[in-house]
């Protein structure tokens, strides 16, 4: 768990070599060797062999056989039987051989570094987040990715950048709104009526200027169509401007602020308003954060199909009370030949629609976290309800409804911290948002309940009529949709929460996975029609694949896949045994 608190720069640099050494050891990028002391069996030590240096440190390995190293322990060993504190750079250079994948990670790490650098100089973090409403924590969550080292890379971002446009600066900013020629463009609208989608989101009076300052520039509205650029991305669009196929307007409109995405803003002016999802040349944890045309097209019709698919199911619909922030519409500049647009937006519903007058929303990502006062961000909760039965009910409200989701109706979602948003009552857990479909959705076309519901993605973008199967939306294989729902939602999302609740309550987490089998095999007994649906998935298998996330940067895919096995904490059996490895 990290502490939100002024740290020096030394420290930045060991929480990402810890990171970095926990990647490694997880995925297996390194050989190692293990040794569990007589004295302490939950205690292991590690002995890693890189290309040209060995590196000692101690953890735990826990659930999923996630690793937790000892930040002060991590040594790197010398031949003449000295050690040193291991460095971020040449634990990378030991790590990548190809001269431009290391480079590209050092300068990831190096941005990480820098950027959390300038937080802790610049910017006073509260004692407190625990009655923060649910955007000002989007501001407030500084820790960033728990696992992955580069957990503020922020790619092409100025610390000016950074103080401008990161979410922890706390500043509201106007969007850059462009006329793009149509020809150059597509939209995807729920409602077939694109005037009145403008009119809506910007309001007659800034629809009506925009007009204007096109017809004064000898442009309309039949010939350009409108989209909001990020303010930084604008920098990218000269040769488009110069073009004329993107014209910059001087109007505005509402303000916004970044939440932790960065790319994602939520209104500052209207908070209940759209949440606005924009295209950003800037590689970020894992990826480049661009978007692609046709995801941006299929964003409306597959959030329609996952509502209309949770509004169908009585469970879904009225007793998990499932919420599906809709993203309800989309826009594109798609040059000719290109398929990943530097331009683009897609709009999706606030929380704020949904929340009931008695519910506050709090982000998943803030569950695990420690407050500066030392507590643990749920303290004050699990004290008033008891840590058993508080985690009963958020198991209930969060993995139970994903998981029939999945069994009843074939589709996978992308559930990881940032994808989800809790809703609770006094801090007791009553439902949960679920978002962020147009690149994490997943279905096999034999395993769908109602196959004639799917979106017909041909006509959506072209794109897709070249797709091979695992490749956009349709999987080869159940087995992938199991692997996309375990992975976000057990692997890299609750196993954070299960850990710190055996660190700080000394909650097993044994129990906490034992009652996560327990709901979903309760839930299944329920209803009999679909336990032969989840035998298929083989949740309770010894092992499972989980993703190698920076297995990604440093080699190519080629290389064994992006995928690796991890012992699974709700097989039938589980019971960690560490056995000394020589």
């Amino acid at each position: 768990m990290q502490k939100l608190q002024p740290l020096p720069s030394r420290k930045v640099e060991k929480r990402i070599v810890r990171q970095l050494i926990e990647a490694i050891l997880f995925e297996g990028l390194m050989d190692v060797e293990k040794t569990v002391p007589e004295l302490d069996d939950t205690l292991v030590t590690f002995t890693i062999f890189g290309k040209g240096q060995t590196y000692f440190c101690e953890g735990k390995i826990t659930a999923f056989d996630r690793v937790r190293v000892k930040e002060e322990s991590i040594r790197t060993l010398h031949p003449d039987g000295s050690s040193a504190e291991t460095r971020m750079k040449e634990l990378t250079e030991d790590l990548i051989s190809d001269p431009e994948k290391r480079s590209l990670l050092i300068r990831e790490l190096e941005q990480t570094a820098l950027l959390v650098e300038w937080n802790e100089a610049n910017l006073m973090p509260a004692i407190s987040r625990r009655g923060f409403s649910y955007e000002e924590l989007e501001s407030e969550i500084w820790e960033g990715h728990p696992y992955h080292p580069c957990f503020k890379a922020r790619t092409g971002f100025t610390l000016e950048d950074h103080a401008a446009f990161g979410p922890e600066a706390r500043q509201s900013f106007v969007l850059q709104w462009a006329a793009v020629k149509r020809e150059h463009s597509r939209i995807a609208l729920l409602e077939e009526d694109e005037q009145g989608f403008w009119e809506k989101e910007l309001g007659p009076s800034v629809f009506e200027q925009m007009l204007d300052e096109l017809q004064a520039r000898g442009k309309d509205f039949h010939e350009y169509t409108l989209m909001p650029i990020h303010p930084w991305q604008v920098q990218y669009a000269k040769a488009e401007v110069d073009k004329g196929e993107i014209v910059l307007l001087k109007t505005t409109g509402d303000s916004y602020r970044a939440t932790q995405s960065v790319r994602t803003l939520w209104n500052a002016s209207d908070p209940e308003k759209a949440h606005v999802k924009l295209s950003m040349n800037m590689v970020n944890t894992s990826s480049l954060r661009t978007l692609n045309t046709h995801a941006i097209c299929a964003a409306p019709p597959i959030s329609q199909w996952i509502a209309d698919t949770v509004e169908s199911d009585r469970y879904l619909k009225e007793e998990a009370s499932l919420i599906i922030l809709k993203e309800y519409a989309g826009v594109a500049y798609q040059p000719t030949e290109q398929t990943e647009t530097k331009f683009g937006a897609i709009w999706r519903e606030s929380i704020r629609l949904y929340t009931e007058e008695e519910e506050e929303a709090v982000p998943f990502t803030a569950l695990p976290l420690i407050e500066r006062d030392g507590m643990p961000f749920l303290d004050d909760w699990l004290k008033r309800y008891g840590t058993e039965k508080w985690l009963t009910r958020l198991i209930e409200v969060s993995v139970v409804p994903v998981w029939h989701l999945l069994v009843s109706h074939g589709i996978a979602v992308e559930a990881h911290a940032q994808n989800m948003i809790l809703l609770h009552e006094n801090g007791l857990p009553t439902r949960v948002a679920l978002r962020d479909f147009h690149d994490s959705t997943e279905y096999h076309h034999a395993f769908l309940k109602e196959p004639s519901k799917v979106p017909e993605f041909s006509r959506i973008h072209e794109q897709f009529n070249n797709g091979e199967a695992d490749e956009y939306y349709w999987m080869s294989s159940v087995e992938a949709l199991r692997e996309l729902v375990m992975d976000t939602l057990f692997v890299f999302h609750l196993s954070e929460l299960s850990f710190a609740l055996q660190e700080r309550y000394g909650f097993s987490e044994e129990r906490f996975w034992e009652m996560v089998r327990d709901a979903i095999a309760g839930h299944m007994n329920r209803y009999p029609e679909l336990l032969y649906r989840n035998s298929l998935l083989h949740h309770t298998a010894p092992t499972v694949f989980a993703e190698s996330l920076l297995k990604r940067k440093t080699k190519n895919e080629e290389a064994g896949g992006l995928r690796h096995l991890v012992t699974n904490s709700l097989a039938e059996s589980q019971k960690r045994v560490y056995q000394k490895e020589n």
